[in-house]
């Protein structure tokens, strides 16, 4: 999670290996963060649904099936307090109109409408129910000849309600967003891809997308479509083919007259084709946030199409690649997080000055940096000493002049409440190892080495020298004994540094390790 800024507010990388469709929705009141982590090896998710409170805290998680694999590509939770779920089913039908003879095995796209509380199936479609298979523009390949490789004939990767209660699908490998009855799953309309029911009145713009991505019912019977493109063949785009571009499309429908007019179109400002994953936001500003996806940036446009914002967690040189991907962007306005965690200060004495941050904290707009003396009582009355604004994920506060033994500093809102405070430091010390007991440990770890690559050299070379006369008793000499027992002598003490050392290193504890491993402010 980001700020307007793009200084890092939140992370963690306990839910992996994957985490997906990170956003904010509202369940009963209340704000929670949502996503999926799993597996998503096979192109479809095999997982878990998460949903955090504001202290980042688990606060429920289920999937959408015991039998079936829970997938990452859709998870909404709507206005009724129900979620939206996407699942892959494998099933066995004929192939032969795909120029395969006879059966063969193929996943089978579906989504289901769940209870949240009760994990009840409220409603369940499947895409084999209503489709041929040769409504696919995916080409089968050598896919569908057995169950190790199945083929995904309609890839199924977003699900909405419309004002009607009614369920607006995507499609990738149809390219078609389909309209099902909530009432009796049938399919009502079809929009785009072989099928399509629309007159289209933008002479072909409203409905030419293609692999698209996150389809979203607007306000006045429009949608919002991220249209990854035409791109003609996958090894094409990885070579720089970018004569199709992505683009984020809202579409007008009438579905009373059939028609389809594009409103507008939001063109990726590096004129590339992101081949895979994407989303696009109408943000209650009537600004449009698209997520690029395979690309792993995100723009922001006002509603006439201009530029606010464009950036890029990936090196453009590797957007062709795929390094890192971001399945989804998306930006709120709502999100409080109130860690329980304290504030975390690294402080070493030799530098002047403390750096401060507090993972997940959204409200923080100051710090105050405050210091006491010690008393015979033990009992520390602390004093304002410096009052900072906050600065990214991590504000540098210059340590005060004058005598004090103790510091703290306490996170500040925008009334100037007190939200949290640090641990309680002792100034002289502070968090981190000083330069020369990092020297002295230094120093020692080169120590302890030599000595253990020297009892080494002593066994291997009684080994060498000695040879052993019975494979059933020790005929070992007195030296080769001893130079076994120096090497576990050695060797133990070393390993108790190796811990020691390895504590000094990490003395900043959790903040210390997200400066040197994390994309923290200076970095992003």
């Amino acid at each position: 999670m980001l700020d307007g800024r793009g200084d890092l507010v939140w992370m963690d990388e306990t839910f992996g290996p994957y985490v997906m469709n990170l956003k904010v929705q509202e369940y009963k009141g209340e704000q929670y963060l949502t996503f999926w982590s799993g597996d998503i090896s096979l192109g479809f998710g095999l997982g878990t649904y998460y949903m955090l409170d504001s202290h980042y805290q688990v606060s429920k998680q289920f999937s959408a099936s015991k039998t079936l694999e829970n997938d990452f590509h859709e998870y909404a939770i709507t206005a009724d307090d129900t979620a939206l779920l996407t699942s892959y089913d494998t099933i066995i039908t004929d192939l032969s109109s795909l120029g395969v003879q006879g059966q063969g095995w193929v996943y089978d796209s579906l989504f289901r409408e769940i209870d949240i509380e009760t994990g009840d199936i409220i409603f369940e479609w499947r895409a084999s129910d209503h489709f041929a298979i040769n409504d696919t523009f995916y080409p089968i390949g050598s896919a569908g000849r057995g169950p190790e490789a199945p083929f995904d004939f309609f890839h199924i990767n977003s699900v909405d309600k419309d004002e009607d209660g009614n369920f607006i699908v995507s499609s990738r490998f149809l390219h078609s967003v389909v309209c099902v009855s909530a009432n009796t799953g049938e399919i009502l309309w079809i929009l785009g891809g072989r099928k399509n029911d629309f007159e289209d009145l933008s002479d072909g713009s409203a409905t030419d997308f293609a692999w698209q991505h996150h389809v979203s019912v607007q306000a006045g019977k429009r949608l919002s479509i991220f249209d990854n493109a035409k791109y003609k063949k996958w090894h094409e785009e990885l070579l720089g083919d970018n004569s199709e571009i992505s683009r984020g499309l809202m579409v007008q429908l009438d579905t009373s007259n059939m028609t389809v007019e594009m409103v507008h179109e939001y063109v990726n400002p590096g004129l590339r084709a992101s081949p895979q994953q994407g989303s696009m936001q109408v943000l209650d500003s009537g600004n449009v946030l698209i997520g690029w996806g395979y690309h792993g940036g995100y723009t922001e446009y006002a509603a006439d199409g201009s530029i606010l914002c464009d950036t890029h967690i990936n090196p453009a040189v590797f957007f062709p690649f795929g390094f890192v991907h971001s399945y989804r962007a998306f930006r709120t306005t709502t999100w409080v997080g109130r860690p329980n965690t304290q504030p975390y200060v690294y402080l070493n004495p030799s530098d002047g000055c403390a750096l401060v941050s507090w993972m997940g904290a959204t409200e923080v707009t100051s710090w105050i940096l405050q210091t006491a003396e010690a008393t015979p009582g033990g009992k520390l009355q602390f004093a304002n000493a410096v009052k900072t604004p906050k600065d990214g994920f991590e504000t540098g506060i210059e340590l005060p002049d004058g005598e004090y033994d103790y510091l703290r500093i306490v996170a500040i809102d925008k009334n100037d409440n007190v939200l949290a405070s640090s641990r309680i430091i002792t100034a002289n010390k502070g968090t981190v190892v000083s330069s020369g007991k990092f020297k002295f440990a230094i120093v020692t770890a080169v120590f302890w080495v030599m000595c253990f690559v020297a009892g080494i050299s002593y066994q291997k070379r009684y080994q060498a020298i000695m040879p052993t006369t019975s494979p059933n008793h020790d005929n070992r000499t007195f030296m080769e004994r001893m130079s076994d027992a120096l090497v576990y002598v050695l060797a133990f003490p070393f390993i108790i540094f190796g811990i020691a050392l390895k504590r000094a290193f990490t003395q900043g504890g959790e903040h210390h390790s997200y400066r040197n491993n994390l994309p923290a402010h200076k970095r992003i």
